[in-house]
């Protein structure tokens, strides 16, 4: 037990997992299945509800759901996190847990004003003309406030829970040992990895919790879109900013909402859906930074059918090679090419001990023909979870930029659901998808960009390439055999592509000489 920190929160945690059906946690910590008198008295009478048990007719996916949100905030963020790795969590687990709402009561608006002086280090009547005590919105890890600067502009002003911080932390280091417990006690199997889902828990935690880093995150996009009149981001004001509150522009629109609704409020749902999702993909495939959860609550819909992003707590960032990959892989999805897909999952993915490539191209091809062509335009995201999920029962771990694009997706589709429930969302993405594969794949101009990016590296593996090839050669003769095949593959491939782009520069060139 001393390995785990404070006592009576693992016990909390162990006890409740218990009371949801896996008495072996509290069996190997040395716990009665409910630690308080009150609460044996309860379960062995049947009277009343013990605050730790949940219903033990549900499912296991279910019941852990609920025990995510008895345990707080922590778990309640960890289980959404862990909903849109389906190769990291099997798919009926991540169902479930994707289902938790994230709503939470506030904390006393006093206990926020004093955060707020404390973090920015002077009198909350100094920073601000005006700070509203009454929160307009909470959440498990903070809360926001309108308030108005000594300038007279109108701020959102979000604050973090007091002591969340160090609750994170201590949940995170016990639920790190527990995952250890369970892996020791109970085989992995199913494609459940609990240490790999709890660092993941932890590196989504951290990055929400660091409000600096969601501030920077805003300004970048912001500044990105702002040649695009129908895209809003709010501007961040650094001076009232610090690590635990950040403070924006405050936006005053509408909540995505059903069809009527918005057409009442002179806006177009269809056209403003439109313009979110080529702002996703802009973000994505453009920039290689973008929000990843654009659900209704982080969307709003402005006068002159224009759409604002809010929130960027939970974003992703992506390359350029995972740009190209994905943007491929969206490609082979829509259009039902079953090995395009299979193979750009593959190139994206890593392969764990004992991973079954052949087994995850089968099941790719399934899933697509289990979907078929009807459904799977109807709910992309759904396939590609499906996709996502085979490859983490098959032993292919995928990058975090991929899952928090699917996550994006999901997102856009929920709120296409709500605005616009007619809307093909696939169909949405194969209408952006051209124009961004011919960007991200290689054209003269598009290689003569990377030459001019990477003219000294290309030439020096052009130059290196004989002393590569005799060296793979001086292998052969004092081995006996055959090199292996894998790095004559890279060179070749690093070659052709050196080449391509040396060559693609060239004749961009030529083209453009008046000769």
């Amino acid at each position: 037990m001393r390995h785990l920190g404070s006592l009576g929160r693992s016990a909390e945690i162990a006890v409740v997992l218990a009371a949801a059906g896996s008495d072996w946690v509290a069996t190997a910590m040395g716990l009665r299945t409910c630690r308080e008198l009150s609460c044996r008295i309860r379960c062995t009478l049947g009277v009343g509800q013990c605050p730790h048990h949940v219903a033990m007719d549900d499912p296991l996916p279910a019941r852990l759901a609920q025990v995510a949100e008895r345990l707080g905030p922590t778990f309640v963020k960890g289980a959404q996190s862990l909903a849109l790795r389906p190769d990291m969590v099997p798919a009926h687990y991540a169902l479930a847990l994707s289902r938790l709402y994230e709503g939470a009561a506030p904390f006393e608006g006093e206990r926020a004003r004093q955060i707020v002086a404390k973090e920015l280090g002077a009198p909350l009547g100094r920073l601000f003309a005006d700070f509203e005590s009454e929160p307009i919105a909470a959440a498990s890890l903070s809360q926001v406030h309108r308030a108005t600067l000594p300038n007279g502009t109108v701020v959102a002003v979000k604050v973090q829970r007091p002591g969340i911080e160090e609750q994170v932390r201590e949940d995170l280091r016990l639920l790190a040992s527990l995952a250890r417990l369970a892996e020791r006690m109970r085989p992995v199997s199913g494609g459940l990895r609990p240490s790999e889902a709890v660092a993941e828990v932890a590196a989504v935690m951290r990055r929400e919790l660091d409000f600096e880093q969601e501030g920077r995150v805003t300004d970048a996009v912001r500044i990105f879109h702002a040649d695009d009149p129908d895209v809003v981001v709010p501007t961040v004001h650094w001076s009232h900013t610090s690590r635990r509150v950040l403070t924006l522009d405050f936006i005053d629109g509408l909540a995505p909402c059903p069809p009527e609704q918005i057409r009442e409020a002179g806006l177009d749902p269809q056209l403003l859906l439109d313009i979110g999702a080529r702002a996703v993909f802009r973000q994505v495939f453009e920039h290689g930074l973008f929000h990843a959860d654009p659900h209704p609550g982080n969307l709003r819909l402005l006068p002159g059918n224009r759409l604002c992003f809010l929130d960027f707590g939970m974003f992703g960032r992506v390359g350029p090679r995972e740009q190209r990959r994905m943007a491929l892989v969206l490609w082979a999805l829509v259009n039902g090419d079953a090995d395009g897909l299979a193979g750009q999952l593959l190139r994206l993915g890593t392969r764990r001990p004992g991973a079954d490539p052949e087994a995850f191209r089968a099941a790719v091809v399934e899933g697509l023909d289990q979907f078929g062509s009807g459904d799977a335009t109807r709910s992309m995201t759904a396939l590609l979870m499906h996709q996502l999920a085979a490859g983490g029962a098959n032993g292919i771990n995928f990058p975090r930029g991929l899952m928090l694009l699917a996550r994006a997706l999901v997102s856009l589709e929920g709120t296409a659901a709500i605005m616009a429930p007619d809307t093909d969302v696939a169909a949405m993405s194969r209408a952006l998808l051209p124009g961004l594969v011919d960007r991200l794949i290689p054209s003269p101009a598009n290689l003569e960009q990377a030459l001019s990016r990477n003219k000294l590296a290309y030439g020096e593996l052009l130059l290196d390439l004989p002393d590569l090839v005799a060296e793979l050669s001086d292998q052969r003769s004092v081995a006996g055999t055959a090199p292996a095949p894998q790095p004559v593959r890279i060179i070749r491939s690093a070659a052709i592509g050196a080449a391509g782009a040396l060559l693609g520069g060239v004749l961009a060139r030529r083209r453009r000489s008046p000769t």
